[in-house]
This record gives structure tokens, C-alpha cells and sequence, in this order.
């Protein structure tokens, strides 16, 4: 489902295969370049991501479009169109999740306080040091969410512009 080959998603894809990253991953489908959720048994309980998470991600925002674009990329759970193939969400971590807005959105998103970069504390039980995750690394067009009511909204847009569409 995912296009491997396409520009757009070029730096998402270097940032859910970074070997650094998937290291640390305690996803049980890390080693799967793409995959269904279907094809993973529990995946809400199994990506290495907060079931809130994946709640949020596939079943809040992604209710709301009109195609099923459930994903998983290197065990991380995603929002991909699903006629181009483009990456437009992405979630990680407990409660970490980025989209990938048109302008508009984006400069909502913004506006309503939503940031572009995470700190990742450390859980030294784990052997997990802090991390920080910077979006602008992937693309300026990225934003983190914050289970904000205009997400639905900024979610479709964002579906449409990776669909090359008009959002619904």
C-alpha cells in the first residue's frame, strides 16, 4: 500500500527505517517494511505504541476519511493514501503521533498550539536514553497532534493533499 518509491515519502521513510530507531523499536512487526494490521495479531497491543495511541491515529482520525488507510511501516503504525501511496500520518512512543498537513492546516495547527518538536524521556530501566524528534527532519509539512477536536478536519484535508484530491 505504501509507495516506496515516491518523493513525498522519501524522509518518513528514512526516519521509521533508521536502524538507530529500530533498535530500541519493541515493535513486533519492526522487521516488516509494510504490512496490514491484519497481519499482525494484536496490533494495538503489539506495535511498541500506546493502545490510546492507535485508538486515536486509526480508529479517531482515520474514522473520519473515506477509505480505510490503515498502515504499518517498519512496525510503526501510519495513515497512507491509498491510490498514491503517500504516508500522511504517522504514530510512535505512548502517545506520539505527527501529521502531515497542507499550508492551510499546518498554519492552523500551529496557531492552535500544536509543535513540531518532541522530547523522549529516558527509561534507563529499559536501557531507553531521551531522544528528541525534531519533524522538521522529515518535512516542514509535519505537525504533531495533541487529540485536538480540528484534528478530524486537518486529517481530511491532509488525506486529500496526499491523495492529490480535494479534501472532503
Amino acid at each position: 500500500m505504501v509507495n516506496f518509491e515516491h518523493p513525498a515519502n522519501r524522509r518518513i521513510l528514512a526516519h521509521l527505517s533508521d536502524p538507530d530507531r529500530l533498535a530500541r523499536s519493541v515493535s513486533v512487526a519492526k522487521s516488516k517494511r509494510g504490512c496490514s494490521p491484519d497481519d499482525v495479531e494484536q496490533p494495538y497491543l503489539r506495535l511498541g505504541a500506546h493502545p490510546d495511541l492507535l485508538e486515536r491515529l486509526w480508529d479517531g482520525l482515520g474514522a473520519t476519511l473515506p477509505e480505510d488507510c490503515r498502515w504499518i511501516v517498519y512496525g510503526t503504525p501510519v495513515l497512507v493514501h491509498p491510490r498514491s501511496g503517500i504516508i500522511f500520518g504517522f504514530g510512535g512512543g505512548t502517545h506520539t503521533y505527527a501529521l502531515r498537513l497542507p499550508a492551510a492546516e499546518r498554519a492552523a495547527a500551529l496557531a492552535a498550539g500544536a509543535e513540531t518538536v518532541h522530547r523522549y524521556p529516558a527509561y534507563p530501566e529499559l536501557g531507553i536514553p531521551a531522544s528528541v524528534l525534531d519533524l522538521a527532519e522529515i518535512g516542514e509539512e509535519w505537525v504533531f497532534g495533541g487529540w485536538r477536536t480540528d484534528e478530524k478536519e486537518w486529517c481530511r484535508a491532509a488525506f486529500g493533499d496526499a491523495g492529490g484530491e480535494v479534501a472532503c
